[in-house]
C-alpha cells in the first residue's frame, strides 16, 4: 500500500490566473491566504493576466490603419485593470502582475512552469457562471497542468471548514490525502477521508436468486474495507496530531457520482482528489473520478497531479505564440 507522500511538504510558489471577475478575486484572496501559511518566509505570489491572442486578432483586423501599439496599449490597460482590481483584496496591492498575449491556457501553464509553482490557483468561472461545475479554461488547466490546481468558488471567500479527500488507496490518491491534510491542518477544518465503492452484492449475477449478499458477508466486506482505509489514513493522523479527521466507506453505485454526492451531504466546501487513480491508461491526462467531480461539483476543488506527470503544453512543446511583457 502507498505511504502518503510527503505530508509536511509546504507550498512555496504559487501562480493565480487573473481576469479581473470576481471569482478571480476569491481566488487570489485564497492565494494569498495560502501562500500566509508557510510562516515567516512566505510563499511567493505570482499573478498573471493573459490577454487571450484571438481577441487582439480580432481587434487588430477591425483596427488595421492603427495596429501600431495595440498590444502595448492593451497590456498598459491591463495593468491599469489590476490596480484598481487589487485595492479590494487584501494583501494584494504590493503583488507585481504578469501580463502576457497568448492563448489563455498557453499562457497560464506557461508562467506555472516558469516560476516552478507548487500550486496553481484559478476562479472556478470567469465572465458567465455555471450553474455547476467549471468553467472552460478552468478545467483545461486541470487537464494540462503540471502542478496541482486548486479551482476556487466565488462563495469561498475563508478559511475552508469541511475538507473532503477522496482516495482509492492508489499513489495519487496518497498524494492528494497529504494536501488535504496540509489544507485541513492549517485552517482547523474537519478533514473526511472518504472512499466511495460499490458494493458487490448490488450487482446480479445471472446464477444468483438474488443480488444480496447474506449480512454476515456484507460485514465482512465493509469491515475490510475499513480497516483498509484506516491504515491509509494513519501516515496523516501521526503527521498531523491534533488533526480532526474522519475516514468514511461510502457505498454508493456509481463512484464518481458519490463523492460529489456525498461532499455536498457534509456540506463541504473544498474537495481534494487526484487526477489519476487507480484506473487505466485511457484517462491519460484526467482519470474519470475527477472528470466527473469537476461536472457536478457545487463546491472548491484541489486536483493533486500524478508523480511526474507531464503534458507538452505545460512543458512548452508546442510552437510559442506571441507574447508581450510589461516593461520592469
Amino acid at each position: 500500500m502507498p505511504a502518503a507522500a510527503s505530508p509536511t511538504r509546504t507550498i512555496t510558489s504559487i501562480v493565480v490566473g487573473t481576469d479581473f471577475t470576481p471569482c478571480s478575486a476569491v481566488a487570489l484572496g485564497q492565494a494569498i491566504r495560502i501562500a500566509g501559511w508557510s510562516g515567516a518566509e512566505g510563499s511567493r505570489v505570482h499573478v498573471v493576466h493573459v490577454i487571450d491572442t484571438t481577441v487582439v486578432i480580432e481587434i487588430e483586423s477591425a483596427l488595421s490603419s492603427f495596429q501600431q501599439g495595440i498590444r502595448d496599449n492593451l497590456t498598459k490597460d491591463a495593468e491599469r485593470a489590476w490596480v484598481e482590481f487589487a485595492k479590494g483584496i487584501p494583501g494584494a496591492g504590493g503583488l507585481p502582475i504578469e501580463v502576457s498575449i497568448d492563448n489563455r491556457i498557453v499562457g497560464i501553464l506557461r508562467r506555472a512552469r516558469e516560476n516552478k509553482a507548487d500550486l496553481l490557483v484559478m476562479g472556478a468561472f470567469g465572465d458567465r457562471t455555471p450553474d455547476v461545475g467549471f468553467g472552460t479554461v478552468a478545467t483545461a488547466c486541470v487537464r494540462k497542468s503540471m502542478t496541482d490546481v486548486l479551482l476556487v468558488r466565488d462563495t469561498q471567500k475563508g478559511a475552508f471548514k469541511t475538507v473532503v479527500a477522496a482516495v482509492d488507496f492508489s499513489e495519487t490518491s496518497a498524494k492528494a490525502l497529504a494536501r488535504a491534510a496540509l489544507f485541513a491542518a492549517k485552517d482547523n477544518a474537519e478533514l473526511h477521508i472518504l472512499h466511495v465503492f460499490a458494493a458487490p452484492w448490488h450487482q446480479l449475477h445471472y446464477r444468483a436468486p438474488t443480488p444480496l449478499a447474506p449480512p454476515h458477508l456484507q460485514k465482512q466486506y465493509r469491515d475490510g474495507l475499513e480497516r483498509r482505509l484506516a491504515d491509509f489514513a494513519r501516515p496523516i493522523a501521526d503527521a498531523h496530531p491534533g488533526l480532526r479527521l474522519r475516514t468514511i466507506c461510502y457505498d454508493y453505485n456509481g463512484h464518481r457520482s458519490g463523492i460529489v454526492e456525498y461532499a455536498k451531504s457534509v456540506s463541504a466546501d473544498l474537495i481534494v482528489l487526484g487526477t489519476r487513480g487507480r484506473t487505466n491508461l485511457r484517462d491519460l491526462l484526467l482519470g474519470s473520478t475527477a472528470e466527473k467531480a469537476l461536472e457536478e461539483s457545487p463546491c472548491s476543488i484541489l486536483a493533486v497531479k500524478p508523480e511526474n506527470f507531464e503534458h507538452p503544453l505545460a512543458k512548452d512543446e508546442q510552437p510559442r505564440v506571441m507574447q508581450l511583457r510589461p516593461p520592469v
